[in-house]
């Protein structure tokens, strides 16, 4: 019995040397696959970057693991990003045996852009040390940084038309549009009258205004964020034309005198010369009767080469009446308007 007893010891001791041998064994960048994901970024955005060991000899238990898997994250020839501490899971390769698999997820924010390579070893803890057991690197382009706030101001503002009451204003785009889009363009406008509008385009044409006034003209971009500080220019308006001098019209006829002609009702009579109508402006002037009294039915005129004529209907049973005679001409461009009157009877 204890001969047999001595052969399960040294069994025991053999076994347990082989085990130490086995940790103790350095480790090799073959020992596992290792890969590490990452996107596409933008300066001073977080960045995910997922890494990945799968050993290659791995058993169906993580627990059966030589020892933990952790991940060494960099940027290639730079500076280290950090240290993530691994999980094992078993996932299945497709077989009937699981594959133990180490994953770590590391949050990093790019302070540069460019084309940067970042790198992620897999390091386990042995004895002897800590040794590599994969590696794996990862190309990415990060832009760079978004501006944000409102938009910068606008440039090369001009005025590029000027009226006695409208003033036309041209621009360019800002610079920077901000944290989002344009959405437009305020303009404001100061001096003997004041205002604001928003435009969609590059330009306005700023009416209503004063003539000859002077007006200093604000243009300030706009969007989501707020307004961009205000591009400015000055300019006054047109000075509006010397109207000509007014002068009064003279109304050359008729020519009769105390209270006018009487006329026959239902006759026509000539009663003026055509040329006697016309007015200094170099018009001539019109008739109409006006004021007819009630025994009147109707008047009218007729012109036959350079004479007037008026006919003149008396009411049936009426025996005599009234009308005012009206010589008028209306304002022309240097002349006032102008009118005279005459009555005129009616007999039978």
């Amino acid at each position: 019995m204890m001969e047999k007893t001595t052969r399960v010891v040294a069994v025991a001791g053999v076994g347990a040397l082989v085990a130490s041998l086995a940790l103790a064994a350095p480790a090799s960048a073959n020992d596992g696959k290792t890969t590490l994901a990452a996107g596409n970024g933008t300066v001073g955005i977080n960045q995910v970057l997922n890494a990945t060991y799968v050993s290659n000899n791995a058993d169906a238990s993580c627990d059966d693991e030589g020892g933990s898997i952790s991940f060494d994250f960099a940027i290639k020839n730079g500076s280290d990003i950090g240290t993530i501490a691994g999980t094992c899971t078993p996932v299945s390769n497709g077989s009937f045996t699981p594959v133990a698999t180490w994953t770590a997820s590391m949050n990093w924010t790019p302070t540069n852009s460019g084309n940067i390579s970042l790198t992620v070893s897999a390091t386990q803890q042995r004895l002897g040390g800590s040794s590599v057991v994969g590696t794996a690197s990862k190309s990415v382009k990060i832009a760079a940084a978004q501006p944000s706030g409102a938009p910068s101001k606008v440039q090369n503002l001009k005025v590029t038309g000027v009226s006695t009451n409208t003033v036309s204003l041209n621009w360019s785009a800002p610079s920077s549009s901000g944290g989002s889009p344009i959405s437009g363009y305020i303009v404001n406008w100061t001096g003997a009258t004041s205002g604001q509008v928003t435009v969609q385009a590059t330009n306005a044409n700023i009416g209503t205004l004063s003539a000859g006034s002077s007006y200093t003209f604000s243009v300030s971009a706009a969007n989501a964020q707020g307004w961009s500080d205000w591009s400015s220019v000055s300019q006054n308006t047109a000075n509006a034309p010397t109207p000509p001098p007014v002068q009064q019209q003279v109304l050359s006829g008729p020519s009769w005198t105390g209270g006018g002609p009487k006329v026959k009702s239902g006759k026509w009579k000539t009663f003026n010369d055509t040329a006697n109508l016309d007015t200094n402006a170099g018009h001539e002037a019109r008739l109409s009767a006006v004021n007819k009294s009630s025994s009147i039915k109707s008047v009218s005129f007729r012109y036959q080469g350079d004479l007037v004529q008026v006919r003149a209907v008396l009411k049936p049973g009426k025996k005599s009446g009234t009308f005012t005679l009206r010589e008028s001409s209306p304002a022309y461009p240097g002349f006032t308007a102008m009118s005279v009157t005459r009555d005129i009877k009616v007999t039978k």
